[in-house]
């Protein structure tokens, strides 16, 4: 029953404190809750969590994301209660999350089309390995949130006929081929529809227009090679992301991210 805590210097929108799984899971009480959200899933057996006045029953399969300093506590009933968890914090956590504050949690009573456990399994694995990447766990707990949103919204976005059809097409060529000269335009052709179609379509599943989705894709890989190839040339990192200028990255990124690409990279080295 591995736990894993990760440092705090990193300056990311998300960011995992500690994660576990396979946990053996004893009563625990806290009356001034917890300093950052905390993700409880239930892989067998059963728990009881209490917040506030309200109880759950938290059977096999499962979950509850905790919100910072929610008062609660949580106990195994009958048997054995084997959990996974994760917490973590960061502005984009409270940004995607701002709907549900008011509540102080978010319930997943089924977790069909969830899957939370792999993503923790996953981390877990690249740290017995020795591989972690805090870009990637970053990442990992991103989609993790969005597909916690989407389960509990009822919005199933990757089963959606629209989605399958010409968006899924579309993320594909920008994942496959981003360090090309792509455009909205030319993307939009590929499915044979117009830009401003794809672009209403990009918002409705992802919250984010076709190019801005491209221009975060592009900027996350940047971000990988400025980390992963330290003594890759800003032009060339510039290059191998997909951007045609150097000065025209270098900016984008600052406005992006904050900091110049160089100053990122210092972060990690």
């Amino acid at each position: 029953m591995p736990i894993y805590f990760y440092p705090s210097g990193h300056h990311l929108p998300l960011n995992i404190e500690s994660i576990g799984n396979h946990w053996n899971q004893d009563t625990v009480h806290r009356p001034q809750g917890y300093p950052y959200y905390h993700w409880l899933q239930s892989n067998q057996g059963q728990g009881k969590i209490q917040i506030g006045d309200q109880t759950f029953m938290l059977p096999e399969g499962a979950g509850i994301l905790i919100f910072p300093f929610t008062p609660h506590s949580y106990a195994p009933m009958y048997h054995q209660w084997e959990t996974s968890f994760a917490t973590f914090y960061g502005s984009l956590a409270s940004d995607l999350l701002q709907s549900f504050s008011q509540e102080g949690y978010v319930l997943i009573e089924n977790k069909q089309h969830l899957m939370s456990s792999d993503w923790i399994d996953t981390l877990i694995a690249a740290d017995q390995q020795g591989s972690s990447d805090p870009l990637r766990t970053s990442s990992h707990c991103y989609h993790f949130l969005l597909s916690l949103m989407q389960e509990k919204q009822g919005i199933l976005t990757e089963q959606h006929p629209l989605y399958q059809q010409i968006l899924a097409p579309v993320i594909k060529e920008i994942e496959t081929n981003y360090d090309q000269n792509l455009t909205v335009k030319q993307l939009a052709g590929m499915m044979y529809v117009s830009p401003q179609y794809l672009a209403r379509l990009f918002n409705r599943f992802l919250g984010q227009s076709t190019s801005q989705y491209l221009l975060n894709y592009r900027i996350n890989r940047a971000k990988e090679y400025l980390v992963a190839q330290k003594h890759l040339p800003i032009q060339q990192v510039a290059f191998a992301a997909g951007f045609q200028d150097a000065s025209h990255f270098t900016a984008l990124f600052k406005k992006k991210v904050g900091i110049t690409p160089m100053k990122f990279r210092r972060l990690y080295h």
